[in-house]
């Protein structure tokens, strides 16, 4: 037992030294994606006519303010898959990197969330869950994220090519976070 005391102590320094991913974006694409967010949330709704036939991929992010262990906001690449036939939602966030309260991208984390959902005359209700990590006091830390995107069909420049809606939800684990933010795309 004596021996594994040296090996833990040498673990526990080691994984104090842990440094952040460098983060992916920039605070000018920070300031283009809040512009995208507003732009898309003043189109109309898709009339349920005019909605897609078939399957469609709205490309975008999702961007939420965070509270609790960690502070600020993240801003993630949301690929979205919605099949009008099949009524069904999918896709995935990835890229998702953390900006501090001053609006600087910090770090980028580790993990993504996998979208997974139903779509019904143009009204989205998915869920994004999945495990992120960051770096927290030179400390690795996960969180187990769950979120809650209620959205709509919105026409841009065609009928059906966009999408905007809430992203709510909590991320629990060894970072306890709130998160309150909106998901957008177009297609």
């Amino acid at each position: 037992m004596k021996r594994a005391l040296p090996s833990l102590t040498l673990l526990a320094a080691v994984a104090a030294c842990a440094s952040p991913n460098p983060p992916s974006i920039s605070a000018a694409d920070v300031n283009r994606a809040y512009a995208e967010a507003r732009y898309i949330s003043g189109l109309p709704f898709t009339a349920t006519a005019d909605l897609p036939t078939g399957s469609t991929t709205y490309r975008g992010q999702l961007g939420a303010d965070v509270s609790g262990d960690l502070s600020g906001s993240i801003l993630g690449d949301m690929r979205m898959d919605v099949d009008f036939a099949r009524n069904d939602v999918g896709g995935s966030v990835t890229n998702i990197n953390l900006i501090d309260p001053n609006g600087r991208p910090n770090q980028r984390l580790d993990g993504s969330l996998g979208i997974d959902g139903v779509e019904s005359s143009g009204r989205i209700d998915a869920f994004a869950a999945g495990k992120l990590t960051a770096v927290d006091e030179g400390f690795l830390r996960d969180t187990d994220v769950l979120l809650t995107l209620d959205g709509d069909v919105f026409d841009d420049r065609g009928r059906g090519d966009a999408v905007f809606g809430s992203a709510i939800g909590t991320g629990t684990g060894d970072l306890d976070i709130g998160i309150n933010g909106v998901f957008f795309g177009t297609r």
